[in-house]
């Protein structure tokens, strides 16, 4: 496994070095209706796009196991509580 993320996050570092290498002409970036007017590299576009969708994974991925952990310990307790409902309830009185 742990060969499989050196392999993974070296494979990430060598494609982001060429996109860096290979787009580092300047481009004029701005937010047409805000006074923003920002002369950058193209390679730190790219590099912010990559970012705002991992940290956009990361939020959602949070959101989902906060949603998924407070499910499972509602029916935890749902089990709990039958659990004690049937051990506190007396066995059927069976005749033959």
């Amino acid at each position: 496994m742990r060969f499989i993320f050196y392999f993974a996050f070296i494979t990430f570092t060598l494609l982001c070095i060429i996109i860096a290498v290979s787009n580092n002409s300047l481009v004029n970036f701005s937010l047409e209706p805000l006074p923003v007017n920002i002369v950058i590299p193209k390679f730190w576009l790219v590099f912010v796009g990559i970012f705002i969708g991992l940290l956009g994974g990361w939020i959602v991925s949070i959101y989902s196991s906060i949603s998924q952990a407070k499910r499972r310990r509602l029916t935890d307790k749902k089990i709990k509580e039958l659990e004690k409902k049937i051990k506190s309830s007396s066995p059927p009185n069976i005749d033959l």
